[in-house]
Parts: structure tokens; sequence; C-alpha cells
């Protein structure tokens, strides 16, 4: 390992790697991020027995007490892990690479490409398996592709006062994988609602409209499941999976969401809770990148989404 007189944090690298964003990532979208000044630390759950709603009886006689009411506050906990990955750079490829290679660059991208990856799959297995997420799994002819018996536009419609019981607040996002996108877009029943209404190709935004929902997110994202050495074998992150959630606009305080992303953006050295390290290895003749980020994923509200499993075949 190196001393720590010889690690150098890189802004200049570390700015490409804030700015570095695959555009079919999600992650930050369903779970937005939020800004702790501490690495682990408790965020508080107000009323969760719903006292707000309850109706109470604030009639008065004169000089009488006021009933007292009142509401219950729990906490629960967070804490930023290091999520962190490096790689080397030999002198020899620095010497060797034509003007069009950037190694310190790519390596950074590289670096935070793989732990944006690694976030967007936790993510999407704590969506798609937790015990906690409401849902059912659709098979045969429930499944959407199945354009005979299915109805997603009635699917998606009948559960958005399942979560808004749950929640008190109607869901505003429709997020489809890739594979589901394309056998509901197609679909007999979303043609006929649209066709005479909108001309061209139905996209996410006209979705969004029929299905009713402030935004339809199309995921993408893929990962390589075989093994090292061997041939690549892609799969979507987010599988033929499809849910409905609401999330707000911004993360704020006494304000339901899904999920938040804790990002710890004062750790040291950091840009926005990311921090590239440089340093040198006279022993292998080469120089290290490091990139790490400091961030913990948590469902805050189960409750705010609803999912359908193998909602297409």
């Amino acid at each position: 390992m190196p001393e720590v007189s010889q690690v150098h944090i890189d802004a200049a690298l570390t700015n490409v790697s804030v700015a570095y964003r695959n555009p079919d990532y999600i992650a930050d979208v369903i779970a937005p991020q939020v800004a702790v000044r501490k690495q682990s630390d408790k965020y508080y759950i107000y009323d969760a027995e719903r006292e707000r709603f309850r109706q109470s009886n604030d009639r008065r006689a004169p000089g009488a007490e006021a009933d007292e009411v009142d509401f219950a506050l729990s906490t629960d906990s967070y804490y930023c892990e290091d999520h962190a990955l490096e790689s080397v750079i030999p002198d020899e490829e620095r010497e060797n690479a034509d003007p069009v290679i950037q190694p310190d660059i790519d390596r950074t991208e590289f670096l935070m490409d793989k732990i944006d990856l690694n976030k967007e799959i936790v993510l999407a297995t704590r969506i798609r398996t937790g015990a906690d997420i409401p849902g059912e799994t659709l098979s045969g002819t429930d499944q959407w592709s199945d354009y005979t018996n299915s109805d997603p536009v009635s699917a998606v419609e009948g559960k958005k006062g399942t979560i808004q019981q749950e929640v008190q607040m109607l869901p505003n996002t429709l997020v489809l994988p890739y594979e589901v996108y394309q056998k509901v877009r197609l679909h007999p029943k979303v043609i006929e609602k649209v066709q005479y209404v909108k001309l061209g190709v139905v996209g996410p935004d006209v979705l969004a409209q029929l299905f009713d929902v402030e935004r339809v997110l199309v995921a993408k994202a893929f990962k390589n499941v075989a093994a090292r050495g061997q041939a690549a074998s892609l799969e979507y992150v987010w599988g033929k999976d499809a849910f409905l959630c609401y999330m707000p606009a911004r993360p704020a305080l006494k304000q339901t969401a899904l999920a938040y992303t804790f990002v710890w953006t004062v750790a040291p050295g950091s840009v926005n809770g990311r921090v590239v390290e440089v340093w040198r290895e006279n022993r292998r003749k080469a120089d290290m990148i490091r990139v790490q980020k400091y961030y913990d994923q948590k469902i805050i509200a189960a409750g705010a989404c609803y999912l359908w499993k193998d909602a297409v075949a």
C-alpha cells in the first residue's frame, strides 16, 4: 500500500468523474441523492401511524382544556460505505499510447462507470426481490406481451389507488425496462388510445400522458453475467419487471419517497462525495488510480412502489 504522503487527490480527474454519466442508469433518479455531512447518522420518520389524518374533536367549551393530540417520532439510520475500485497504468502503456488515448481519463471514467453500475444493480435487486415491496408476478395471459388478453393501461391505473392509500401520494413515475417498453409501446390497447390523437412513434413522453404519470423511465443498463475470461453474456439490469412509484421532485424534510441515496459529500478530498486518487508504484513502474464514492441506498417507503414481476414473457 502507498504511504499517505505519496497519494495525490486529483481535482481535475475528480471533475471528470463527476461529469461522467451513463444515461442508461436510473438509480439516482429512482433514489435521489441526499447530501449528508456525516458518514453515518440517523434520520427522522414522522407520524408513521398517520395521526395527522385522524379526525379529532376540536370543540372546546368555555374554560375547558382543548383536546390534546400528538404524533409519534421514530428514527432510522444510514451508513455511507466506501465504494472504491482502482486500476494500474503501466509506464509502457503511457509512453506508447496514441494521442487519442488518455490513460488517466479513460481509467477514471471506466472505474466510475463500474461503481455506478454496481449501484444500479444493487438498487434493482433491492426493489425486484425485496419482501417489503408490494407487487405481483404475472404469467401467461396476464403478461403484457399477450396482446389479446392483457391491458397494461388498466393494470397501472388500478394500482395508483393502492400506492396513494399507502403513502397518501399518487404515483408519478412508471419504470419500464427496455424489453417491457418494447412490448408496451406496441400493445394494441396503447395504440388504440393514441392513434387518433398523436402522430408518430409512441415514445416515453406519449406513454407518460397515456398512463397519466409525470414520466416513464426506460431502463436500458446492461450487466455482464459471464465469468471472467469467458465470452460476454449481457442481460438487462432491471430484467423484465416493471414498477410504478412515487418519488418527489427533490429530496426534502418531512416528505415521503420510495428511496433515497445518502451521499457523504464532505468526505476528505471529495467532490460531491467522489474521490479520485493517484499515486506512484515504483516497484511496478506504474501509476495507480483509485476512484471512491461514499453512499448508502435506502428504501424509505416501500409502499410508494408497486412491482409487476415478469411483466412480459
